[in-house]
């Protein structure tokens, strides 16, 4: 498709003929990245059939076209001759940083993640939803306003640390804190809420420090959550950060319902943002108002000056 339709003219005109929303879609520099991002959407709108049909009007001897459209795979590509690799031709360098930025971690890497992940909540509500929080110095914990809004939710919610499975796939043992409703601070307007809670929790589970943290388009970031309400999980994939203004940080990281309220860290494990919604978001105050389907958290830098405020 991309070398059928490379200027976005062309891109867009396929795109509507076939049903699709233009701007649901994010047009690249580059035709094969914008034709990706086209047939990801049409994908999830089941509208790939259409856009075959759209080309084919076209192109009807498009031997390439005519058989994607009767579900054919892709041809294959003759592979070189084998042969017996004798080492190195010159002593130039042979291992290499694959994209823009190194995705090298220390292996200690992982071990700073699992205690990071300890003082990471399920937050069990009354009315049978949840979502996740995560512990401060203090005992305090953090998570969206809409998740607990108000002293009368607060007081009927149950604060779960340790819902995961262990290596062998069983249940880890659980355990279950009350939240102080009279404690609770929350802003709507930047989606998130603090309550201390009952009892040392930070002698067990820990804390996570909050500090002002910048964050930019191209970083990767990771989600501890409890998605869909389920036991802990975290993302490690696709993690890229989108989008970095006005108090906001969207990126393409993997969440569920249930996991609002999460930490959003940066390689170096510090909170830079609380995950909050995702789906067909807008860039704040951006001049096109074109939606884009991403993830979003509010940065920690507002939660911070809100928390000061309060």
């Amino acid at each position: 498709m991309a070398n059928l339709y490379p200027l976005d003219s062309d891109a867009r005109r396929i795109a509507t003929k076939a049903g699709l929303r233009a701007t649901h879609i994010k047009f690249e520099n580059k035709a094969i990245s914008t034709w990706f991002n086209i047939l990801e959407y049409a994908n999830l709108q089941g509208k790939i059939e259409a856009i075959l049909v759209a080309a084919l009007e076209e192109y009807p001897n498009d031997e390439t076209l005519r058989a994607a459209q009767m579900g054919a795979p892709p041809p294959l590509v003759q592979a070189p001759e084998w042969r017996a690799w004798n080492g190195p031709a010159t002593t130039s360098t042979l291992e290499k940083i694959m994209g823009a930025k190194s995705t090298l971690v220390p292996i200690s890497y992982l071990e700073m993640g699992l205690l990071r992940a300890r003082s990471v909540a399920r937050i069990k509500r009354a009315d049978g939803s949840s979502g996740t929080g995560f512990i401060i110095d203090g005992g305090i914990l953090i998570t969206n306003h809409h998740v607990l809004p108000d002293q009368k939710t607060a007081s009927l919610s149950i604060l779960q640390f340790n819902y995961q499975q262990t290596v062998d796939g069983l249940s880890a043992p659980m355990e279950e804190a009350r939240l102080l409703p009279e404690t609770l601070k929350t802003l709507k307007a930047d989606d998130w809420s603090a309550v201390k809670v009952a009892g040392d929790v930070c002698s067990k589970w820990g804390s996570l420090a909050l500090s002002k943290n910048s964050i930019a388009v191209g970083d990767h970031v990771n989600i501890v959550q409890h998605p869909g309400g389920g036991p802990k999980q975290i993302s490690l994939f696709s993690n890229v950060v989108v989008f970095v203004g006005h108090g906001r940080v969207q990126y393409l990281t993997d969440t569920l319902p249930g996991s609002s309220g999460s930490p959003v860290f940066d390689a170096n494990w510090n909170v830079v943002a609380l995950h909050h919604s995702g789906g067909w978001l807008t860039e704040p105050h951006s001049a096109s108002k074109s939606t884009h389907y991403r993830n979003e958290g509010i940065s920690i830098n507002r939660i911070i000056d809100g928390l000061s405020a309060s």
